[in-house]
């Protein structure tokens, strides 16, 4: 297993990415560690965020790019109801 593997690994088994993962909601705090980890880890990763509109409340999103072919997305939910990221298109 190479580097970049190990370290995405420790990266996805840390209790920031699990809360993430099974409750969709994160602070604020929370995404300016996410981010750094990534950033450390040399994990390429594209964050987008929303205020939110009338029709959705404010979100963001993770998308972590694992290789050309794989990556994965998360979205995050400021408030209840669907964000602009996962309404359909």
């Amino acid at each position: 297993m190479g580097k970049f593997d190990e370290e995405l690994i420790a990266l996805l088994s840390t209790d920031l990415f699990l809360n993430l993962i099974n409750s969709g909601k994160i602070k604020i705090n929370q995404i300016f560690t996410l981010q750094r980890l990534l950033i450390k880890a040399d994990i390429p990763f594209d964050f987008q965020f929303s205020p939110g509109t009338r029709r959705a409340s404010s979100g963001a999103q993770f998308i972590i790019f694992l290789n050309p072919s794989t990556s994965i997305k998360l979205d995050i939910s400021f408030e209840s109801g669907g964000t602009i990221f996962d309404m359909p298109e």
